[in-house]
């Protein structure tokens, strides 16, 4: 009898050693990989005029995929997102993002390539809606951690937005990273998407995860902690002074503004930069060439001693 008791603890032991080094990529992180770190409620208030927003009740279903794995299993890359409110009647900006997750096996310190990329949406009809910013992290060493944008739009009190954090890990040298669920039920349940369908349950954009058959009961574990920003003079006027055009573009767009601007940065839609252009000289109109980017959607961000524009473009 007590051999058989080993080989059941045994096959026990070797069927979680397994889970830990799939042969693919999982949608779910099957609740016994948790390993918390860093969670929202560690955030700081940044200028401790507005409140922070937290999803803070961990649910015990697990987490849930939010990654690009490498050329092998691009099929799979995916992503989740959550809402949040932005708080107060005014202007704000984000300056620190708390986010509790999971590894099924090395993780980050695993693969030296290995970033995090944090993207805003707008809301669509209690969806994510069009990218508003973009930015890409060297990873941390751990599978929770906290990040601090180094720009971003003006948020609108009162307003939804959504956030997406996705880990760019390849699969054979780190496993899987999971973003872990919660159970607040603070706004719109989370969605998810799988562009290229690899995980065969559709949802090949954004969709309500229970649509998915995602786990979790409704939101994600994460903390958003902002700065208080003037709206108004600040961000209106920088939206309505920068035209970009032509839009779609060839080889080059035309930056028109009477404004004092400080650089144009071009993201791709992973958020990776690929152009900086110097401002500070500018007066006027000032040609951009993007002749050496392939065919796509881009996000054109402009900054200025005021703030930030971000604006999307399309190269033919």
């Amino acid at each position: 009898m007590k051999k058989d008791y080993l080989s059941l603890a045994l096959l026990s032991f070797l069927s979680l050693a397994v889970w830990g080094q799939n042969e693919i990529p999982v949608f779910d992180s099957r609740p016994v990989s948790h390993q918390t770190g860093v969670i929202p409620a560690s955030l700081v208030g940044c200028d401790g005029v507005l409140a922070d927003y937290a999803n803070l009740i961990e649910d015990p279903a697990g987490g849930v995929t939010s990654q690009k794995f490498g050329t092998t299993y691009n099929s799979y890359d995916s992503q989740a997102a959550d809402d949040f409110v932005a708080p107060g009647t005014g202007g704000s900006t984000i300056c620190q993002v708390a986010i509790s997750g999971s590894f099924s096996a090395g993780g980050f310190m695993a693969d030296p390539n290995s970033q995090i990329i944090l993207m805003l949406f707008d809301d669509v009809g209690g969806l994510p809606g069009t990218v508003i910013y973009s930015e890409t992290f060297p990873a941390p060493n751990d599978a929770s951690f906290v990040l601090e944008p180094t720009g971003g739009p003006n948020l609108v009190g009162g307003t939804t937005y959504w956030l997406s954090v996705q880990a760019i890990l390849d699969f054979i040298e780190g496993g899987q990273w999971f973003w872990d669920t919660a159970m607040d039920g603070n706004g719109e349940k989370y969605a998810w998407q799988n562009p290229e369908g690899g995980f065969g349950i559709g949802c090949v954009s954004w969709s309500p995860h229970l649509a998915c058959g995602m786990p979790g009961e409704a939101d994600l574990m994460m903390g958003v902690s902002f700065n208080e920003a003037a709206l108004g003079v600040g961000s209106n006027s920088m939206e309505s002074g920068i035209h970009i055009f032509p839009n779609p573009a060839k080889n080059e767009f035309t930056l028109h503004s009477n404004l004092s601007l400080e650089k144009l940065t071009i993201f791709d839609v992973g958020g990776r930069i690929v152009g900086n252009v110097d401002l500070s000289s500018m007066y006027g109109e000032k040609a951009v060439d993007i002749s050496a980017l392939d065919a796509g959607m881009y996000l054109i961000q402009i900054s200025s001693e005021k703030g930030t524009v971000v604006k999307n473009l399309l190269k033919q």
